[in-house]
């Protein structure tokens, strides 16, 4: 818990306005201003902010009132996992589009952190 007994309630208020903020950003940058993709990839960031940040705040909450905040994790778990499947969707999409090829920063480092992946979850899903 924060040392100062303030601090939790003023970071929740700041992680409310945060929140807020975020989702004001997201309803300013339309279609038609950027690509689409760009503007996807945008929300889709503003949007994982947003979800973490509500987790902060109930965590606070929670640990403040006394709680078991560590209830919360299963909910972030189901986050971080919805949000790397609509990221493998979005890679999976751009390698058919052909925008990611061979030449791509950072693919020999995704194409190894996917293979540790598939060996991990071969361990709950065997063939």
């Amino acid at each position: 818990m924060a040392e100062n007994p303030k601090e939790g309630p003023e970071l929740s208020s700041r992680l409310k306005k945060t929140n807020e903020d975020l989702r004001h950003l997201q309803d300013s940058v339309k279609t038609g201003m950027i690509n689409v993709k760009v503007l996807m990839d945008f929300r889709n960031a503003t949007e994982r902010a947003r979800q973490a940040s509500v987790a902060v705040q109930q965590w606070l909450e929670s640990q403040g009132k006394g709680g078991d905040p560590y209830k919360l994790m299963e909910q972030v778990m189901r986050q971080r996992l919805e949000m790397t499947t609509q990221l493998i969707k979005d890679v999976t999409s751009d390698l058919e589009c052909l925008d990611v090829d061979f030449d791509t920063p950072g693919l020999p480092e995704l194409n190894k952190a996917v293979r540790t992946l598939v060996e991990r979850l071969s361990k709950l899903f065997p063939y």
